[in-house]
């Protein structure tokens, strides 16, 4: 009986140990996880600081985008008036030449009466 007690009492030693070696191991192993979930965590966050960086960076585009698109469209309106304001001063150009040719011939009439009259008179 006495070498049943000291067999039983050596199984549960030994099983105590495993149980004692089981439980560290499962320790370090949750240490591990634990360590692996902050790390996680901890790329989670820089993730998500990139990923915000980014949209602000991509607002920003945006904004300069829509200021350039606004920039281009009044620089176009500006050019269609420039062009619409170069048409009549190239009308009002042509008007005066014509108007300035018929002076001009105007002129040449009264010069060339002016010459007729003179000879007239002195005869």
């Amino acid at each position: 009986m006495v070498q049943e007690s000291l067999e039983f009492i050596e199984e549960a030693n030994t099983a105590s140990l495993d149980t004692g070696h089981s439980t560290e191991n499962q320790s370090v192993k949750i240490n591990l996880t634990v360590s692996k979930i902050e790390e996680m965590n901890g790329l989670y966050d820089r993730g998500t600081t990139i990923i915000n960086d980014f949209v602000r960076n991509l607002e920003r585009a945006k904004k300069l985008s829509d200021e350039l698109f606004s920039s281009t469209e009044e620089q176009m309106t500006g050019h269609k008036e420039m062009m619409k304001a170069m048409f009549e001063i190239e009308k009002e150009v042509n008007e005066i030449t014509q108007e300035s040719g018929k002076i001009q011939d105007g002129i040449l009439k009264i010069k060339t009466q002016s010459s007729d009259l003179k000879a007239l008179s002195v005869i």
